[in-house]
């Protein structure tokens, strides 16, 4: 598919920029998570947001590099990747992710949750709003799929056939997170020494999201962070605890078109247009959606890859 986009792309020197140069920058986004006074312990602590690397062969090395010497200057406490690990389901360079992951060390862990790829068979969506299995698009198809996405009505429902719900995690994925850092919280809750509780859903895509389950052992006097790859778990969150909820997977809508905003959300196929990208509060909770780190599809226009950096503010 990448062979594709070049060739698009050098047909006109405007192609240039969204596939050779901005997928291959890395922004750092610092937001404040202003905290009241009977959650002042947080201050000064830091936490960064990984998301979407969706490592393949056209990852450069250098890249990878970039994003983890970025990641630790930050000094973070704590750091976080929601989902989508890998491309399609295909696990091909596992020797570069470990090691890609294995210097994201941080003094109280590392956590992460599973993204739509990052299950024995890749799940998404189509136009009527229907999660499905699903092979590696060719180019023509994924663009087709692209054009039908834009005149089609926006989705406003969504079903998840039970073959979906029964997808088990990715295995080897699994066995190669044991060997790094991070902790897979998949509809669990763990409490860190700082006073903080951290929650990790399964994926929305695959029926996986039991917020129920996750919120068993929640410590509902200590704050928290929650992590969903899919922002479209976001409403489903709303009468549970957690002071800010961590998603990715829209890649920022990736062609992100400021002067026409309803055309490149549309292409995130998100049941909520209004949650592609960027910092959104509901009452006491902020939702931050990640434009992530790489995309199986290598380009990018006005959402270059993302480094979020989360610091508690007292007063």
């Amino acid at each position: 598919m990448s062979r594709f986009f070049d060739f698009l792309s050098t047909a006109s020197v405007v192609g240039i920029w969204p596939r050779y140069i901005e997928p291959r920058l890395v922004k750092l986004t610092y937001l404040q998570w202003k905290l009241p006074e009977h959650f002042s312990h947080l201050a000064g602590r830091r936490f960064v947001q990984l998301s979407d690397l969706h490592l393949n062969e056209q990852t450069s090395s250098s890249f990878l590099d970039r994003v983890v010497r970025r990641t630790l200057r930050q000094k973070p406490d704590v750091i976080f990747f929601t989902g989508d690990f890998i491309c399609y389901s295909s696990l091909k360079q596992r020797n570069r992710l470990i090691a890609f992951l294995k210097r994201l060390q941080a003094p109280y862990g590392s956590y992460c949750v599973l993204g739509n790829h990052d299950y024995e068979s890749y799940v998404s969506r189509d136009s009527n709003g229907l999660f499905a299995q699903r092979t590696q698009p060719n180019p023509i198809t994924a663009l087709v799929r692209g054009v039908k996405t834009l005149l089609s009505p926006p989705c406003k429902g969504y079903h998840i056939s039970e073959e979906v719900c029964a997808i088990p995690p990715h295995t080897e994925l699994l066995e190669l997170l044991r060997e790094t850092p991070f902790s897979l919280l998949e509809n669990t809750t763990v409490t860190l020494p700082i006073g903080l509780n951290v929650t990790g859903l399964g994926e929305y895509a695959l029926g996986r999201c039991r917020p129920l389950t996750a919120f068993s052992s929640y410590q509902k006097e200590l704050p928290g962070i929650v992590l969903a790859h899919n922002p479209d778990a976001f409403p489903l969150l709303l009468d549970y605890p957690g002071d800010w909820i961590l998603a990715g997977h829209t890649h920022g809508e990736q062609i992100h078109l400021p002067f026409c905003r309803p055309l490149s959300r549309k292409l995130t196929r998100l049941t909520n247009l209004q949650y592609t990208r960027g910092l959104y509060q509901h009452c006491s909770k902020h939702l931050y959606v990640n434009r992530g780190l790489g995309s199986p599809k290598p380009f990018r226009l006005f959402s270059p890859p993302e480094i979020a950096v989360l610091e508690g503010v007292y007063p």
